[in-house]
């Protein structure tokens, strides 16, 4: 992240193609870094960044490429219910005590997935350049921004302990991405969201 965000290395690296298959889960950045990309099993969505209507595609990866992506591999996943409200704030530590409880090792980076009542959601799509290191410098941004209260969607997400600048932004141990059905479809960086009670909390089942 920190090549990319910070020093502006925001070349193409990866082809979507090469990494889109079943199983597969990822999420980044589109190369100069011209919108979001999200990989469910397989399926590649992508919201290119326009501060008015950011456009959405979900299907094949056709020849977009990515100047970040983090990818894993996860063939089986297993569901655990958010008995409670989660605030933004508790995330990271909700899916810490998660996985420990499942027997992950929290020490190295595992992918996790939230479907249901998302709540006090912000995100964004970026469009040029990344908005939070812009509003750390005191800039103006050109992202789209997305805030609610609540709505129903899907996080794909990496919990990487101790990676800030690497995997996740400086403060977090995670990196989370949305994907949202209604109004209409959109993908994009996760800047703070709850989980209402009721929600599925999948990590990987190995």
């Amino acid at each position: 992240m920190r090549e990319v965000l910070r020093d502006g290395e925001d070349q193409a690296r990866v082809t979507l193609a090469e990494v889109a298959r079943d199983d597969v889960y990822a999420l980044g950045a589109l190369a100069e870094l011209a919108g979001e990309v999200t990989i469910v099993d397989g399926e590649v969505w992508i919201t290119r960044g326009d501060p008015e209507v950011p456009a959405t595609a979900r299907g094949p990866a056709g020849d977009a490429a990515a100047a970040l992506l983090f990818a894993c591999d996860v063939r089986a996943w297993r569901a655990f219910p958010v008995e409670h409200e989660v605030a933004p704030d508790e995330l990271d530590a909700f899916v810490e005590r998660s996985a420990l409880r499942a027997g992950l090792d929290t020490t190295r980076p595992f992918p996790f997935q939230v479907e249901g009542r998302l709540t006090d959601l912000a995100l964004h799509v970026v469009a040029g350049e990344c908005p939070l290191r812009a509003r750390a410098r005191g800039a103006s941004t050109r992202a789209f921004e997305l805030a609610r209260a609540q709505l129903d969607g899907r996080l794909l997400g990496i919990y990487a302990p101790d990676s800030a600048g690497v995997v996740c932004h400086h403060g977090s141990r995670t990196h989370v991405h949305a994907l949202l059905e209604h109004p209409s479809p959109l993908t994009g960086h996760v800047e703070r969201c709850g989980l209402a009670g009721g929600s599925i909390l999948r990590l990987p089942a190995e």
